[in-house]
């Protein structure tokens, strides 16, 4: 007669434990979701002058979310509502800079990933601190949002904003209030 041994049997109980209650509990210790921010909340990049970053903006309302993995202060900030993703970036031109042409090379910019695409005709916008700009559609399979682009004398920033066509129809506001918030401060030499 055979005697029959359950310690097999209990380490690949042990393991199956490890993996099922585990491996959730490593993965929530590594998402990096980013961190909520609160409406109002100011956040600027580029690089730091007398403690100040020169592109600033506002969150239009809670339920936003930083990228800290996507964000650089001293480039680019990322933020995220839901399906939702809003890129604000700085532009330190390497020659004369105006909005038209900053349009143009964000549009070059976005066709690289062959996903989306810029608008042709962009419009005239203006903050509500008097920063003028163009602002257009993006569009692409399955995409849907907004880019915006601004130029001051020796710097520039761009807006862009997209998502699934649902998700983005119920930020644009959101966006849009965002955009208007977009001030840029030259760097004093």
């Amino acid at each position: 007669m055979t005697r029959v041994r359950w310690w097999g049997t209990g380490v690949v109980a042990l393991v199956l434990l490890v993996l099922c209650a585990g491996l959730p509990l490593l993965n929530a210790a590594l998402d990096d979701t980013g961190r909520p921010l609160a409406a109002g909340t100011v956040l600027s990049a580029g690089t730091e002058r007398e403690g100040v970053r020169p592109v600033t903006f506002a969150v239009p309302s809670a339920g936003w979310v930083l990228s800290e993995a996507e964000t650089s202060l001293t480039s680019s900030i990322e933020l995220f509502s839901g399906d939702v993703v809003v890129n604000v970036n700085v532009v330190v031109p390497l020659g004369p800079l105006d909005a038209r042409r900053l349009w143009d090379g964000l549009g070059r910019i976005v066709a690289v990933g062959g996903q989306t695409r810029l608008g042709a005709q962009p419009a005239p916008t203006t903050t509500a601190h008097g920063l003028t700009g163009l602002t257009g559609r993006i569009t692409g399979r399955d995409r849907a949002g907004t880019a915006a682009v601004f130029a001051a004398d020796t710097l520039g920033a761009t807006v862009t904003a997209a998502g699934p066509p649902g998700a983005y129809r119920s930020a644009s506001a959101q966006v849009e209030a965002l955009v208007r918030t977009v001030r840029i401060r030259s760097p004093r030499s």
